[in-house]
């Protein structure tokens, strides 16, 4: 299942909300809790997403132990509530200000969860009722619509991710065939296409006229592969999902040097 790196910022069992500035690259406490409340998980944004409120994408993490601020946790999302609050405390604008609700991929309690319907009815209740208390408590009105399955959930931060400029540019260089002349199974390229939409939204792939490489190798004189190449955008980078998977690309198509390559790009 895809995952995506969430920022910490509030960590479960605190009264005070912190916030991320991005300005100033440190951490702001927001305001106090309520008398009596505290964040149940951790709690977190998305990076390079924008919501209609302006701000990245809110995310609640669920795991068994709480993080610090500013911690990277890589996440897989398994819903949404969504969600619409009013703009102030004196405003009846409402504005779409939805929670994603996603798992810690460290968890070893919830490591069978991969959408909302996995969790008890009565931790979903809860959830939904911290997200509407603590906001009432403070004057403004919040209106939890629906609850929305990872799927769905998905195709949201692809929305969101989209309202930012991508201006990063990955490149991935695969060979079509391994070192005795055989080509690759289909599926291991199927697959890499299919991951790489789920995560980005789409994917350009050379592949009709595939380039080829030529390399020098002093033992053995020049060496020539095929190869494809497959290109996403991107408004971040996430270390964390980049080094995974050219390892795990690494491992199946058997390459010591396998390259994966970012540049940033300007767009006209």
């Amino acid at each position: 299942m895809d995952t995506i790196s969430v920022i910490i910022e509030t960590p479960a069992g605190s009264d005070q909300k912190y916030t991320y500035d991005s300005v100033s690259g440190r951490m702001k406490l927001k305001k106090m809790l309520p008398a009596g409340m505290v964040f149940p998980f951790d709690f977190g944004f998305l990076p390079g997403t924008k919501g209609e409120d302006g701000d990245p994408l809110d995310v609640i993490v669920l795991s068994e132990s709480s993080a610090f601020p500013t911690c990277a946790v890589e996440c897989r999302v398994i819903g949404a509530f969504v969600i619409h609050q009013a703009e102030s405390n004196d405003s009846d604008k409402m504005i779409r200000n939805d929670r994603f609700i996603a798992v810690s991929v460290a968890s070893l309690i919830y490591k069978k969860v991969n959408t909302l319907r996995d969790l008890p009815k009565e931790l979903r209740a809860q959830l939904e009722a911290f997200f509407t208390n603590y906001i009432d408590q403070e004057g403004k009105r919040l209106k939890v619509e629906k609850q929305i399955p990872a799927e769905r959930a998905w195709k949201l931060i692809h929305r969101f991710q989209d309202r930012l400029d991508k201006r990063l540019l990955f490149e991935i260089f695969l060979p079509l065939k391994n070192n005795k002349n055989s080509a690759f199974p289909q599926h291991y390229f199927d697959d890499l296409r299919h991951l790489l939409v789920r995560k980005f939204g789409g994917v350009t792939v050379y592949q009709r006229s595939p380039v080829t490489g030529i390399w020098d190798n002093p033992e053995e004189g020049h060496e020539r592969d095929e190869l494809i190449i497959y290109e996403v955008m991107s408004p971040t980078g996430e270390e964390v999902f980049w080094t995974q998977l050219k390892a795990d690309l690494a491992n199946q198509f058997k390459q010591d040097k396998l390259l994966i390559r970012s540049s940033r790009m300007n767009i006209i």
